[in-house]
């Protein structure tokens, strides 16, 4: 490798008390990061620590750093205070800059001289988005470059510059790789790691030709479920190189755009025609998302970033049901593909929202792993238990409100083998409850303040959508489980294959599939918490939306809002964006989600209602977005999608007006 920096840097978790920068580079580098005011005073020092002072090596050409630096003053860091970072590499007794003076002109705005940040005594700005694939359709570029134009507009007013990032799910499509760019990053993932990674039963996955790989998937007993898989990643430096790739430095990475390149490197026999069909669909969107990524590097510099995976981090319906969690985790190919997927989550996304969720232990079986050149078995064994148990991969902020961000893919609860999952068990509640204990007596949270929750999908979903799928389900499987009770005698592996096939088939995993899962959710918020209301923010389904809702449960009331943005560059198919606008215009004005239940909890009840922005009548938006959401003294005030084609603005209200039907 002859680039220094591969990826960064990416201002990640900043508080009061310390500020995290995480980057990349190609070999090992003693950096050391300064926090520093407009008059160059000195405000904050450190870098990696003893343990990896030279960075955590996961390859022979890949070093991450997690660079902290502490506040030099016993007050910690001002607050709503213009503040700038810069890198340096320590050399025996001297330093030089990390990066030159051409570098740094690509990565601050205005008149800045160096990266700069904020962090705000309550939050004013703050922008969320989900769902970036590279070869994404979508009505204008990645939306996350909407986030940089907005930052060239507000870089020098507080008052309007977004402050966070929040990255709500799939920051990368795993499963679903466009073939120009998985023909890079398969040439990539050797040199970044320094030798091809033995995959168990197949060997490596470098040699294995490109558009095959769902028949592997599926010829190995995998367990996987996507339905776009043929380019799926394998191994840690095909994922390593995608998030390299995502985050914005590489643009040198140049896909392989022409079909006669990549039929040197080999296609799978018998995927000729749908490779090069494939091709043909992707690259004008693969293009676009390419030219787009200096931008994306810029703004991710410049704004505390934080990340949340989802499915398509790791692959499609990731857990989406007990069957599927034990077939992947059996399976020796499932299994360790799923491995690689979460230790690069943890390098790459999860380890910079708050560095302490991650002990040593866990990052020395990531080690030992990787750098094993005998690929000794119980390496392999220790870092698969490692990865697949490990909890504390959700995260909070001490802003002004708070924000909590809820694992719901490694901590379900599966009441049935096939069917659908509670998103949150107990234990992922129980770090709910304890992380805003934490919160609560840390900081001085007034008690009428509202938390910022995110869940990768929607708590208050588009109650149409969300109702055709659950009342599907329910009535096909119905159907053929009366089929094989009358002619089949009632054999149970056949109802089990018809319950997982139509969960993962219909995408079952809304929060409201499983009423059970849903009230557990809003008993840890209304009970346990005590909150006087909840805001979520999610992404994962393709579209935008607000919505206001109230839980009611033994005469109490729990008020909510749900804002959801969705996708930065994944919009659904044209059949599915016909369906939204028709659902959204046929749609009254009023309360729309209704669900409740009773039994032995207690009668409760959910309703929601959906809001329209002030420039279009729909309210339901299917086009490339990044939300911007607006607090007045600690309250949300608007949410505004920004589009390609301007801005759809939801005025927002804490308080359920009675006098709505």
């Amino acid at each position: 490798m002859t680039t220094k920096v591969l990826a960064g840097p990416i201002l990640r978790r900043t508080t009061k008390n310390r500020v995290c920068v995480w980057l990349a580079t190609s070999r090992p580098m003693q950096l050391q990061l300064t926090v520093f005011d407009s008059s160059s005073n000195t405000l904050g020092l450190g870098g990696m620590g003893p343990m990896n002072p030279k960075g955590v090596q996961l390859g022979e050409g890949l070093f991450v750093h997690l660079l902290q630096a502490r506040s030099v003053h016993s007050s910690g860091y001002a607050l709503d205070t213009l503040m700038y970072y810069r890198i340096d590499e320590s050399n025996n007794d001297s330093s030089t800059p990390l990066f030159s003076d051409e570098e740094i002109r690509q990565l601050v705005y205005g008149t800045h001289h160096f990266p700069s940040f904020f962090i705000p005594s309550s939050l004013k700005n703050l922008l969320h988005g989900s769902c970036r694939k590279p070869h994404g359709t979508c009505s204008s570029a990645d939306a996350l470059s909407l986030g940089h134009s907005l930052m060239q507009k507000t870089w020098g007013d507080l008052d309007n510059r977004p402050s966070i990032l929040l990255l709500t799910g799939d920051q990368i499509y795993a499963d679903d790789v466009a073939l120009a760019l998985h023909a890079k990053l398969r040439e990539q993932a050797v040199l970044i790691t320094g030798r091809p990674e033995k995959m168990p039963l197949i060997g490596s996955a470098a040699s294995l030709p490109l558009h095959g790989r769902k028949r592997i998937l599926k010829e190995n007993k995998s367990g996987f479920s996507s339905g776009e898989s043929e380019n799926h990643l394998f191994s840690f430096g095909e994922f390593a190189a995608m998030y390299l790739y995502a985050f914005g430095n590489l643009s040198a990475w140049e896909p392989i755009w022409e079909w006669s390149e990549l039929q040197e490197i080999g296609i799978a026999q018998g995927e000729e025609e749908s490779a090069r069909e494939a091709l043909a669909e992707q690259t004008f969107y693969l293009r676009a998302f390419h030219r787009t990524l200096p931008d994306i590097r810029r703004l991710m510099a410049n704004i505390a970033t934080y990340m949340m995976f989802d499915d398509h981090d790791v692959t499609d319906d990731w857990n989406i049901s007990h069957s599927w969690y034990d077939d992947v985790r059996e399976s020796e190919l499932g299994r360790r593909i799923v491995s690689n997927a979460l230790a690069a989550c943890w390098a790459f996304q999860a380890w910079g929202n708050d560095p302490d969720n991650f002990d040593k232990d866990m990052i020395w079986s990531i080690q030992q792993r990787l750098g094993d050149q005998n690929d000794k078995p119980a390496n392999a064994e220790r870092y698969d238990l490692h990865i697949w148990k490990h909890r504390g991969w959700g995260f909070s902020i001490p802003t002004v409100p708070p924000i909590l961000a809820l694992d719901s893919r490694t901590q379900r609860q599966y009441d049935d083998y096939n069917l659908p999952a509670r998103l949150a068990d107990r234990y992922a509640l129980d770090w709910l409850r304890v992380e805003w204990a934490k919160l609560v007596t840390d900081n001085e949270i007034p008690t009428d303040t509202w938390p910022v929750l995110i869940t990768a999908t929607p708590v208050l979903g588009f109650a149409p959508i969300e109702t055709i799928q659950n009342l599907s389900w329910r009535i096909i499987k119905k159907l053929f489980h009366w089929i094989a009770k009358k002619y089949l005698f009632r054999i149970n592996w056949f109802e089990g294959s018809i319950d997982r096939a139509l969960v993962n088939a219909l995408d079952i995993e809304s929060w409201t599939a499983n009423k059970n899962g849903y009230k557990d959710l809003f008993d840890a918020l209304q009970v346990g918490m005590k909150l006087p209301g909840c805001l979520f923010l999610s992404g994962d389904v393709h579209y935008a939306f607000s919505s206001r809702g109230e839980f009611k449960c033994d005469g109490k009331m729990l008020p909510s809002m749900q804002l959801t943005s969705s996708a930065l560059n994944n919009m659904p198919s044209d059949h599915n964006q016909k369906l939204l606008e028709k659902l959204g215009e046929n749609l009254r004005t009023g309360r729309h989600g209704k669900l409740f239940a009773v039994g032995k909890r207690k009668r409760w009840s959910s309703v929601s209602r959906l809001m329209r922005p002030q420039e279009a009548p729909a309210p339901i938006q299917s086009g490339g977005n990044i939300g911007l959401v607006k607090f007045v003294d600690g309250r949300p005030v608007s949410h505004t999608l920004l589009t390609g084609a301007g801005r759809l603005t939801f005025e927002l209200k804490t308080s359920w007006d009675r006098g709505e039907k």
